[in-house]
């Protein structure tokens, strides 16, 4: 996320941190090529840390030990170039597709997809820029099977294994291995997990929640609950807003989003919610309340590029990807208006699709409207000139947006933005007539007749683009840096809410047989209770502690059972027992969890996918290990 980057190496810049970091959730086999061709280009601060969190989990030692993996020079194999890929090679032994090996321009293999006799993919070897293995994932023959991903560390074995759902690309649980084994019952709380190790090698430190959407890698929770849940003694939570918070049509009043209800419910849990418009600071406080934890900084603008090539006044262009709050399909009307009145008219669109439904549908319009001439979808680029430098106005039709960064790069360039007045963004940069222009939502004319205006007279582009440079005053790094360094440097608050029931938490349960054992807290005076609860049913359990530790007969269950613990100390009332998992050892189909308030719960799962993932180990794993 470009705003994420550009915070991150102005913080770097200003050097009043011991450290910038950021920490990458998503698989990423070639991360540190990535950040180093950043960072060469210009577009990350040399000082800025980037972290995988899951080889974070990595426990061997530095040293690398993997060695480049060619297994495809195998003179027994037959190598066919794809003529749709230049770069991807099908091998054959005996007429037997037996690999795919696509390579990167030098050469190195970038991932190699093994098949068995049938043409099945069965195996994926994803690896790092050194053609080292990273990751391996196993393909299920039946979409009645999981996908299983297997994590390959620095000494060669494998230290993660995670196990999706079947038939889906959610990540169900995780396994981690090494010095202290240890089963995740939910990815969030694999997560929570590793972040608390990569923050505890500093004494005191501030994170961010950067993202609140469905994530295949965290099916149960989001980022907000992760991050919410993280323990550190010295530790600021701050949680941000890229985005609007609102159901369409995104105005005020129409009702909160599924992701930020989860927020608005925990947001006593963070230090500060950081907003990039007051316009949604207003908004959010009416719906969120706690307004004393609502805190605006806008985007920082770049710096004014100077101009080096004139502009081509029948130059339009788009920034976005074809996702329906972007609207791109309003874009294409409008632009049908635009070249009505000017023949000559390109709309060049920069972002990229998801060959889905909605990009279908855009092209099916462009079609309609007789517009394949005139419209011209661009490849990815870095380079903000490559958009900017010689158009005559950036149209802007978004419904919805946080305050999209395409404003202030594009006065950059002095070039003027149109736009629809949608929540957020527009309207606290754009001074309609002075430095761009805006039109009521949804009328399409008016934004037809603004951009008209632009591509004929070269006279208002540049008095409009001479304005659209002086706004950039308003949005300067110093002023974003300082903002930025009281909100992350202030201490923790102290009425910050911990959602924990009970000083007593859960740090190690296991399975003996059909009994549970739990490892009571230090300090649990013996005979405190351990309740568990069927739930929804009267149903209750009650054991004692003894010797340290309560050992639990749970009755008969069935699948989607769930049953709650609870603690009762002498003379008090019972309480919800928390539950950090440290180490825990599992026994389908009953499974050990933290619920969403990091409560202690166990529950009857179908083990279906269990004795799948147990055949798999048996068939995959072992053989391999012999």
């Amino acid at each position: 996320m470009k705003a994420v980057r550009n915070r991150a190496s102005a913080l770097a810049e200003e050097g009043s941190f011991a450290g910038i970091h950021i920490d990458v959730l998503g698989f990423q086999p070639r991360l540190s090529s990535t950040v180093k061709m950043m960072k060469d280009s210009g577009h990350l601060h040399p000082a800025v840390q980037v972290n995988s969190v899951l080889y974070s989990l990595d426990p061997s030692p530095e040293t690398e030990r993997r060695k480049p993996s060619f297994p495809f020079r195998d003179r027994g194999l037959t190598g066919i170039k794809d003529g749709g890929n230049p770069r991807s090679v099908r091998y054959f032994r005996d007429g037997l597709l037996e690999m795919l090996v696509r390579t990167d321009s030098t050469g190195t293999p970038v991932l190699i997809d093994y098949f068995n006799s049938e043409r099945h993919h069965v195996r994926r070897d994803e690896l790092d820029d050194a053609g080292r293995l990273v990751r391996v994932v196993h393909f299920p023959i039946s979409t009645e099977e999981a996908k299983v991903q297997r994590y390959i560390g620095r000494d060669g074995q494998c230290f993660l294994t995670v196990w999706q759902s079947a038939g889906k690309n959610d990540w169900q649980q995780g396994f981690l291995f090494g010095p202290k084994p240890r089963s995740f019952p939910e990815m969030g709380i694999l997560y929570t997990h590793a972040l608390e190790q990569l923050l505890a090698q500093h004494e005191s430190v501030a994170i961010t929640s950067e993202f609140r959407e469905n994530l295949d890698i965290l099916r149960d929770q989001n980022l907000d609950e992760v991050v919410a849940s993280i323990r550190h003694p010295h530790l600021r939570k701050v949680v941000t807003a890229h985005s609007n918070h609102l159901e369409p049509p995104y105005t005020a009043g129409s009702g909160v989003s599924g992701n930020w209800r989860r927020l608005a419910d925990r947001l006593d849990e963070f230090d500060a919610l950081v907003l990039l418009t007051n316009a949604q600071r207003e908004d959010m406080a009416a719906d969120f309340g706690h307004e004393q934890l609502l805190e605006v900084i806008p985007q920082v603008a770049p710096p004014c590029k100077e101009a080096t090539v004139p502009t081509d006044p029948n130059r339009l262009v788009l920034v976005a990807r074809t996702h329906p709050k972007k609207r791109v399909d309003e874009a294409i009307r409008v632009f049908r208006k635009v070249l009505d009145g000017n023949p000559d008219a390109i709309l060049e669109v920069y972002g990229f699709g998801y060959k889905d439904k909605e990009e279908r549908k855009i092209h099916q319009l462009i079609a309609e409207l007789s517009l394949e001439d005139s419209v011209r979808f661009m490849p990815f680029t870095s380079n903000p000139d490559d958009i900017y430098a010689t158009a005559s106005a950036t149209l802007l039709t978004s419904a919805s947006e946080g305050f999209p960064l395409i404003l202030l790069e594009s006065m950059s360039y002095g070039v003027p933005v149109v736009a629809y007045d949608s929540n957020y963004g527009p309207r606290e940069v754009i001074v309609d007539g002075e430095n761009g222009y805006l039109a009521d939502f949804a009328d399409s004319d008016a934004l037809a007749k603004k951009i008209l205006l632009l591509m004929q007279d070269p006279g208002l582009r540049t008095r409009m683009g001479a304005a659209a440079k002086e706004t950039l005053s308003r949005f300067d790094t110093k002023r974003f840096v300082e903002n930025w360094k009281r909100v992350l440097a202030a201490p923790p608050r102290p009425e910050r809410v911990t959602r924990v029931a009970t000083d007593a938490v859960v740090e190690h349960a296991e399975w003996r047989g059909k009994t549970l054992l739990v490892r009571a807290p230090h300090g649990t005076a013996p005979g405190t209770e351990l309740i568990f609860r069927r739930r929804h049913t009267d149903d209750v359990t009650v054991v004692p502690a003894s010797n340290g530790k309560w050992l639990v007969e749970l009755p008969e269950s069935e699948p989607g059972d769930i049953f709650d613990a609870f603690i009762r100390l002498a003379g008090h009332s019972e309480k919800r027992m928390a539950f950090d998992i440290v180490d825990v050892i599992q026994r389908p189909p009953m499974q050990i969890y933290a619920t969403a308030h990091g409560s202690f719960s166990v529950r009857h799962i179908n083990n279906g996918l269990v004795a799948k993932g147990r055949r798999w180990l048996k068939r995959r794993i072992r053989p391999q290990a012999q």
